[in-house]
C-alpha cells in the first residue's frame, strides 16, 4: 500500500497511566470474528485498498465526491450492522479525506477531517488493538494543527494509545510502526529518536496480519520498510540502508515511499 506522509514535530510529555493489558484485553472487540458477519457485504472486500485508490482518484481530479460517497455508504452499513470494524474504516477514511485537504491547501477542513477520524475512534466502545494504533496515528497526523500548548497532551495520547494497542497484541506490526514513527519524528532535544530503530526493525519481522483478511488492515509493514531505510540513511549507515531497502522493495514492488529511496543510496 502506498501512503503520504507528513513530518510533523511531536513532543514527549509526562506519562500517563494505562490501562493492564489484561482489563484491554478483557473489553476488545475482535475483528476477525466481525469480518466473518460482513462477508456477503462487497463493499467491505479490500477496503483498504478502495480508500486508497478512491483517494489517489480524488487527487487526480481534484473532486473529493468519491471519498464522501464511499464515507456515506460505510455510515449506512454501520446502521444495518452496528460494529467498530465498519468504525474503523471510516475514520481510516476520514483520514486520507484529511490528507486530501491539506494537499489542495484547506487545512481548515483537513482538520476536520482527522478530527472526525479521532472522534469515531474515541468514541468506540472496546477498542482492540487496530483501533488503538489507528487513533495513534491519527491522532499523530492531528499535530500539525494543533496549538504548540496542546502539543505535548497529544503526543502524550499518541503514545499511550499506541503502547496498548502493543499490549492487546504484542504481534501487530501497526501498533510498533506508529509508535516508531512517534518517536522518529520527535526531535531529539524533546527525547526522540531513541526507540524507532528498535521498534522499526521489530516491525519489519511481522506479518501484515496475524491472519490474511481481505476486510482486515494491512498497512504499516511497507512504511516501517521506508522509515527504516530512511533511519539507516540520516545516520549513514548505508550497508544497513541498502539491506533494507532491498527487502523492502522486494516485499512490496510498486511502492513509491520505498522506491523513491533509492537515488540516495546510488554509489554508497
Amino acid at each position: 500500500m502506498k501512503k503520504i506522509f507528513f513530518v510533523f514535530i511531536l513532543f514527549i510529555a509526562c506519562a500517563c497511566q494505562a490501562n493492564t493489558s489484561q482489563a484491554l484485553s478483557a473489553e476488545a472487540q475482535d475483528y476477525e470474528l466481525q469480518s466473518q458477519s460482513v462477508l456477503s457485504d462487497s463493499l467491505m472486500v479490500n477496503i483498504q485498498k478502495k480508500i486508497y485508490d478512491t483517494f489517489v482518484s480524488t487527487m487526480m481530479t481534484q473532486k473529493n465526491q468519491a471519498l464522501l460517497d464511499l464515507n456515506d455508504q460505510l455510515t449506512a452499513l454501520h446502521k444495518e450492522k452496528k460494529q467498530n470494524l465498519i468504525l474503523y474504516w471510516q475514520s481510516y477514511l476520514h483520514y486520507y479525506n484529511a490528507i486530501y485537504h491539506l494537499k489542495t491547501q484547506d487545512k481548515d477542513n483537513a482538520e476536520k477531517q482527522i478530527d472526525k477520524g479521532i472522534e469515531l475512534l474515541e468514541d468506540m466502545e472496546n477498542k482492540n488493538s487496530e483501533d488503538y494504533a489507528l487513533l495513534a496515528m491519527l491522532q499523530s497526523f492531528s499535530m500539525q494543527f494543533k496549538s504548540g500548548v496542546k502539543a505535548p497532551f497529544i503526543s502524550k495520547n499518541v503514545e499511550s494509545n499506541a503502547q496498548k494497542a502493543e499490549k492487546l497484541d504484542a504481534k501487530n506490526v501497526r501498533a510498533y510502526y506508529v509508535q516508531a514513527s512517534n518517536d522518529y519524528y520527535t526531535p531529539e532535544q524533546y527525547g526522540g529518536g531513541k526507540k524507532a530503530e528498535k521498534l522499526l526493525l521489530k516491525a519489519v519481522s511481522l506479518p501484515e496480519q496475524s491472519i490474511k483478511s481481505p476486510y482486515l488492515p494491512s498497512w504499516g509493514k511497507e512504511e516501517a520498510y521506508e522509515m527504516l531505510t530512511k533511519l539507516y540513511i540520516k545516520a549513514e549507515k548505508w550497508e544497513e540502508a541498502k539491506k533494507y531497502y532491498q527487502e523492502g522493495i522486494e516485499a512490496y514492488p510498486n511502492s513509491y515511499v520505498i522506491s523513491q529511496l533509492a537515488t540516495k543510496l546510488v554509489g554508497k
